[in-house]
């Protein structure tokens, strides 16, 4: 008990210190209104027009691309400073016509399936364009957003030199559907919240963020000191913010560089447990040597959710009730009092509308049912790629043969199996069981199941094992046909009659 003890004062250390950190956040963040002035007077000094490069990676799946595309295409930003470049992967069983421009745009047609992942794909277009074109930076953004007339003059306006720039996201619905409803206002007020208590303090503090796949922007000379980008999936992003991080580059949030996201492509998803302590593990060693700006940021990736913090909290209150000889009540109560203090202080400062409140406070719980939404899918996913790797690659027939164990005849079942290629024979009879290894040819893979029958006292009685089969090669590696001497009717080699006389070691022929 006194490990578990232990454990659950740990648990209430962590909450502490978790609602001491955000204090600082909300504290930094009371000062928003002379964030935003000195962000509009930096905004009005920039003049200079720089060159960019938007990339899109999409698919066939992406239906709202073309809509973005003809967004892109008329922007308030002169069009001789910019480029849209869209690099889509071509399915096999893409039915639409092949396209190299569209609205402006240049499509760049993946069909090399080395490269149909999307890290692979963008960052071989991008060793292409950097040694082509002459770009100051590069703005990636997902083919499920949406942006304003006004983006790219945004972009340029928030770029300087040698930085990453977060933009911002805003749910929108087009359904009008309760639940639709519902759904984006949740959302909505959460990231009305977060931006405020989590994005401007941490720009208010010039700590660094973790990049957003979806709406990024690189400027050319980081991206050569990197090297690369990674944006596939929320793990790989994570990865690649640290390494920003490490090599002391600024990253900057802009509440101005804005994209709009339908309700029903709103990304839930976060990087998963194991990669954050791998990456945490990983990085251990830098957190004596490297700035505290990193060092924060590392350990940002313990910090938890909305739904964990709830989660944690109602596992304590339990417990201490259930057992309050081991979790002191009036600690967890005094926890309690100070996660509720943590909120409405938060709310305070994010300057929500009160009918905003009552969505934000839905989010956890939203959160939950969506998180369970992607477990789901994930086993239902994991199951069809089970299932279609076994039709597709395991192919098995299940016969009746005879087999002698010295003493009499017995009838017992041979599981014909074809797996990748490869052929081997399962033999069961009753309790038996006994499994060949894998061969190119199933003559082969009976031949082994023969000599491991017949090291056992016992004789397989098939076709193939007769002296009156005669195999009829039929210009396969893996023939099966062949023709009984005695009925002169054509058979397969795993087949069996009365008429069966075992070759003798002297008789058998290399096939």
């Amino acid at each position: 008990m006194i490990v578990f003890d232990t454990l659950f004062i740990l648990l209430i250390i962590y909450l502490f210190i978790y609602c001491i950190y955000q204090l600082f956040f909300y504290t930094k963040a009371r000062n928003v209104e002379k964030y935003y002035e000195m962000q509009e007077k930096t905004r009005n000094l920039v003049v200079d027009k720089r060159k960019l490069c938007v990339i899109i990676w999409a698919s066939s799946k992406d239906k709202n691309l073309d809509n973005l595309l003809g967004i892109l295409n008329n922007q308030t930003y002169p069009k001789e400073n910019y480029q849209v470049h869209v690099v889509y992967q071509q399915d096999e069983l893409d039915s639409l016509p092949r396209r190299d421009f569209a609205l402006g745009a240049q499509i760049h047609n993946i069909q090399n399936p080395d490269y149909f992942s999307k890290d692979k794909a963008i960052n071989l277009f991008l060793q292409k364009l950097c040694t082509e074109e002459d770009f100051d930076a590069y703005v990636f953004l997902g083919a499920d957003r949406i942006v304003g007339e006004k983006y790219l003059e945004n972009v340029n306006k928030t770029l300087s030199n040698s930085c990453v720039i977060i933009g911002s996201t805003i749910c929108t619905n087009k359904k009008n559907q309760l639940a639709k409803k519902l759904k984006t206002n949740v959302i909505n007020s959460y990231l009305k919240y977060t931006n405020v208590t989590k994005n401007i303090a941490r720009s208010m503090f010039d700590l660094p963020f973790f990049v957003d796949g979806q709406n990024f922007i690189i400027t050319k000379d980081v991206l050569d000191k990197i090297g690369y980008v990674a944006l596939e999936n929320r793990d790989l992003e994570l990865e690649f913010s640290l390494q920003i991080a490490l090599n002391d580059i600024k990253t900057i949030y802009s509440p101005y560089v804005l994209t709009f996201v339908d309700v029903k492509n709103y990304d839930f998803s976060t990087p998963t447990l194991k990669t954050r302590f791998d990456l945490l593990i990983r990085n251990f060693s830098h957190l004596i040597t490297k700035s505290a700006m990193y060092r924060e940021l590392v350990l940002f990736m313990l910090k938890p959710n909305s739904l964990v913090v709830l989660s944690f909290y109602v596992f304590l209150l339990i417990l201490s009730i259930c057992a309050p000889s081991h979790i002191p009540q009036k600690l967890v109560v005094a926890l309690g009092v100070f996660l509720l203090i943590n909120l409405v202080i938060s709310i305070y400062i994010s300057r929500i509308s009160p009918k905003e409140i009552p969505y934000l406070l839905l989010y956890p719980f939203c959160l939950f049912w969506q998180k369970l939404k992607i477990f789901i899918n994930t086993l239902t996913m994991r199951s069809i790629m089970n299932s279609r790797y076994e039709e597709e690659n395991v192919n098995s027939a299940t016969i009746s043969a005879v087999v002698n164990n010295g003493k009499k005849d017995c009838v017992c079942k041979l599981d014909l199996v074809s797996e990748d290629g490869m052929r081997k024979v399962v033999f069961r009879e009753g309790n038996r069981f006994i499994v060949t290894d894998s061969f190119l040819r199933m003559h082969d893979a009976l031949c082994d199941m023969t000599y491991k029958l017949n090291s056992k006292g016992m004789t397989l009685k098939t076709c193939q094992n007769c002296t009156h089969f005669t195999l009829c090669p039929d210009g396969t590696l893996d023939c099966l046909n062949g023709k009984c001497q005695i009925s002169k009717e054509e058979i397969l080699i795993w087949n069996g009659c009365q008429f069966f006389n075992p070759i003798t070691k002297e008789g058998q022929e290399e096939i």
